[in-house]
């Protein structure tokens, strides 16, 4: 027996669904699970009659849906005056994360949950007329060893589809909400911002708005309760084996930085209990970001670290679950905090679905999010490359000729913006594979991208950049890709060699380059004040791949460059 009512708090509409089953759901800034509106009624709310649609005539309505490890949650939104605002905000509890980290699996039981509360939100979605849906899923369901599974009975079941985030996909969006929240903070000097996860933390060292290095360590709060909480009763020096644990974990991630770690102006942490450390700790707030003096979260941590999760639920009034991720997030915190030696740490208030909405809503907000990931993902490929010993110098000049390659074949190569990315992070690092070992350059080159972690890159598009440098009948690339992936492969090949052989001599002699398509000819103009023998005789080589895939004859034509007068070159 099934029925549906509307609780109404803050002018806000909440649909819960009454059955046999228990469903809980925590309404916005209450902090409580209510079992149904009854159970609410008695809190002091009134259940009020369902409405068909909250949805104004004219505008768009969108919803995003993110199952997380504790949480399942649901954002709805308006557009309103070119403007996203918010219409509710769901959360229902469930425990992937702990069966995950755990056990590696998702149990039925859970799926099953999951399932029951989707059908919740989608029946709230039909009540404020959502035109869009976007559901995705974070490290929880990412590390389940029977994800497919889950995807796949979600979609059964609820007609879903789950988009499982990378760990760089989710990073990006994080630190994106952040550089929005703390422009002016992260101008001076290089700022270290983590975002503390239940299953990962992600690092990256931003410098003039920019990230130049980024890592995603596998190591969260609750993963790491999860990993060593069974210590915690045995152990009168839990807090040591935490720290130390902490210590050799992060650490060796960060150790990995070119030049050794930088030092670091400002400290930013974004996770989902930094509103209660900065509670806790009697934080400031400003234009939503709290300001946490590092000496509070010492003396925090000095208090509970000899503390079960009972004793601080106990003492600080919170939940077990909470009290759990608090002592944990806080050795984290503490870690970073001494890595950095700053004062004070900056913790803004991040939600994941806040950009997934936008990009709904505001497709345009989508090409301004890729130009700032694209910013940042070649500013670290930069720092990759460098520390590889790579010539940076023709890296970047292969790197501008395949773009303007990209540029001029557009309308034959059907590739987008994503792929352009690609090739730009292929022809940067393309002398790596030389550091490991040189005779085997390709091979070398394939396997040293494919164990990169590059902030943007999602491992999927990773393999991609790397399988560029392998013969197109490798057999690691035929079992790997897709018959399309082997097509966007075989055509980021094709258009990286040909700019390759441009600077065979790795000196830049070819200027003023210029190309344009004419019929089935490409033509590629471009002068010298050298002999450019060896770029001719390397462009005749990179001609039959590339005329095997786009079925176009490349011509290169180099003139002498006009000798400058002394009185052209004083001006």
């Amino acid at each position: 027996m099934t029925g549906k009512g509307i609780v109404r708090l803050q002018n806000y509409c909440y649909n819960i669904i009454i059955s046999v089953e228990p469903k809980f759901f925590r309404f916005r800034g209450s902090g409580k699970f209510f079992r149904c509106p009854q159970h609410y009624c008695a809190q002091g709310g009134n259940v009020v009659k369902t409405v068909k649609s909250v949805k104004k005539k004219g505008t768009r309505t969108a919803a995003a849906v993110g199952i997380g490890s504790k949480l399942l949650r649901m954002r709805i939104a308006q557009l309103r005056k070119g403007e996203v605002s918010e219409l509710e905000s769901l959360e229902y509890p469930i425990s992937i994360g702990h069966e995950v980290f755990s056990n590696t699996k998702i149990s039925f039981e859970s799926i099953r949950s999951i399932s029951s509360a989707l059908r919740g939100f989608s029946a709230l979605m039909q009540e404020y007329g959502v035109d869009s849906c976007r559901v995705v899923a974070t490290t929880a369901l990412r590390e389940a060893v029977n994800r497919a599974f889950v995807v796949d009975q979600l979609k059964i079941q609820n007609g879903v589809q789950v988009e499982i985030l990378e760990d760089n996909q989710e990073k990006a969006f994080v630190y994106g909400e952040i550089l929005k929240q703390l422009p002016e903070r992260l101008k001076d000097g290089n700022t270290l911002i983590a975002y503390i996860g239940t299953g990962s933390i992600g690092v990256a060292v931003i410098r003039d708005e920019t990230a130049v290095f980024s890592k995603n360590i596998p190591v969260g709060a609750l993963k790491l309760h999860d990993m060593l909480g069974s210590l915690q009763a045995s152990s009168i020096h839990f807090h040591e084996v935490l720290e130390e644990y902490i210590h050799v974990a992060v650490g060796r991630f960060l150790s990995v930085y070119p030049g050794g770690f930088p030092s670091v102006s400002q400290l930013v942490l974004a996770d989902n209990g930094s509103a209660l450390i900065a509670s806790l700790c009697k934080a400031e707030k400003k234009g939503g970001v709290y300001t946490i003096q590092a000496d509070s979260v010492r003396e925090l941590y000095a208090t509970i670290r000899n503390m079960t999760p009972e004793k601080i639920s106990f003492s600080y009034q919170i939940s077990e679950s909470d009290a759990e991720l608090l002592y944990t997030t806080l050795s984290i915190y503490l870690y970073l905090i001494n890595l950095t030696g700053v004062k004070s740490i900056y913790a803004p208030q991040v939600d994941l679905l806040r950009p997934i909405l936008q990009e709904i809503l505001l497709p345009k907000t989508r090409e301004l999010a890729f130009d700032r990931v694209r910013r940042s993902t070649l500013a670290c490929v930069r720092e990759l490359g460098k520390s590889f010993q790579c010539n940076m110098e023709h890296a970047e000049r292969i790197a501008e000729l395949s773009g303007l390659l990209f540029d001029r074949m557009k309308e034959i190569h059907g590739l987008d913006s994503r792929n352009r990315l690609l090739l730009e992070v292929a022809s940067l690092l393309h002398e790596c594979g030389y550091y490991t070992h040189p005779r085997q350059y390709s091979n070398s080159t394939f396997h040293v991208i494919r164990s990169m972690d590059i902030y943007g890159i999602a491992e999927k598009e990773l393999y991609l950049v790397a399988s560029t440098f392998l013969p197109a009948d490798s057999p690691e690339a035929a079992d790997s890709l897709s018959a399309r992936q082997q097509l966007i492969v075989s055509k980021l090949a094709a258009i990286f060699r040909l700019a390759d052989s441009l600077d065979q001599s790795q000196k830049q002699k070819l200027k003023n380059l210029k190309a344009r398509l004419d019929k089935n000819r490409l033509l590629i103009t471009a002068e010298s004040m050298e002999s450019a023998s060896l770029e001719e005789w390397a462009f005749s080589q990179a001609v039959p791949f590339f005329e095997d895939v786009f079925g176009v004859h490349p011509e290169l034509t180099v003139r002498d460059a006009p000798v400058k007068t002394a009185k052209q070159r004083k001006v």
